[in-house]
């Protein structure tokens, strides 16, 4: 079975917040990487995953990359400030093991 995963992902100056879904991340970084490049020079770096949801259906995944799409700015940050308050780059594979894992605890 197919995990179906919804992300925010943004630049290095947390000037951009585009929201997309997926199903295999490491080969859509490569596809945002690649297109990133072929793009005008002063287009945004996207680099940094910073909020990712996994769900086990494609048409909860695509409801909620809906609903997160018309969140207003401060609504994704709020969003990613709680399961990632620093703002960390979750693009690594010790932290897809922690997500699939463990449960996080924020204290605000």
């Amino acid at each position: 079975m197919a995990t179906h995963i919804v992300y925010i992902i943004t630049d290095s100056n947390r000037a951009y917040l585009e929201v997309g879904y997926c199903t295999d991340m490491p080969s859509r970084l490569q596809e945002i990487h690649h297109a990133s490049s072929f793009l005008f020079d002063g287009s945004p770096k996207l680099s940094n995953v910073v909020y990712m949801e996994i769900f086990q259906s494609k048409e909860k995944a695509l409801s909620f990359r809906d609903t997160i799409r018309r969140f207003t700015r401060m609504q994704r940050e709020k969003l990613i400030r709680l399961k990632n308050p620093n703002w960390l780059n979750l693009n690594t594979s010790s932290y897809r093991k922690r997500l699939t894992n463990e449960k996080v605890v924020v204290y605000a």
